[in-house]
């Protein structure tokens, strides 16, 4: 999933179902959305700030101070949901580098299906990551406009 995604989707949901969202609580929902892909700079993508391990304790400390650090928390949280349905997550890295995530596989018209299958394996070793961002320029036009209309 690319970073125009990982903004947009968690930012249109606060921007959603916040009663007064702010620029600050947009950009706090949107720094944690992106924060964990900052390990693609180790050797490993999805790798340490993928893992449960740093995000459980954050997210503990975003419940006890809410505010800015918990909408931080729930982006992060975004992510890491985001990213278990576009490839895998290992839960406790650095100890397991085993991840897991869920495919998800529609066919029809004629055959109707919905097929899950669990995907287990390590992350990607760091590479030239190639950046499409067609559809996801539409989405994050979207969630400009929904900002410019509920922070007015």
């Amino acid at each position: 999933m690319d970073p125009l995604e990982h903004f947009s989707i968690p930012g249109l949901v606060y921007l959603t179902l916040s009663g007064e969202p702010t620029l600050s609580g947009l950009l706090a929902v949107g720094a944690g959305a992106l924060f964990p892909d900052v390990d693609a700079l180790s050797k490993e993508h999805r790798s340490y700030l993928h893992s449960l391990l740093p995000f459980l304790p954050t997210l503990i400390l975003g419940l006890h101070l809410r505010g800015l650090p918990l909408l931080f928390a729930l982006g992060w949280g975004s992510h890491l949901f985001l990213d278990f349905f576009t490839g895998v997550i290992p839960p406790v890295y650095p100890l397991s580098r085993r991840g897991w995530g869920l495919s998800i596989v529609i066919t029809g018209p004629r055959n109707f299906g919905i097929e899950l299958k669990l995907i287990e394996r390590y992350p990607d070793r760091k590479h030239d990551y190639r950046l499409e961002i067609g559809g996801s320029f539409a989405l994050a036009i979207l969630t400009i406009l929904t900002a410019i209309i509920r922070l007015h």
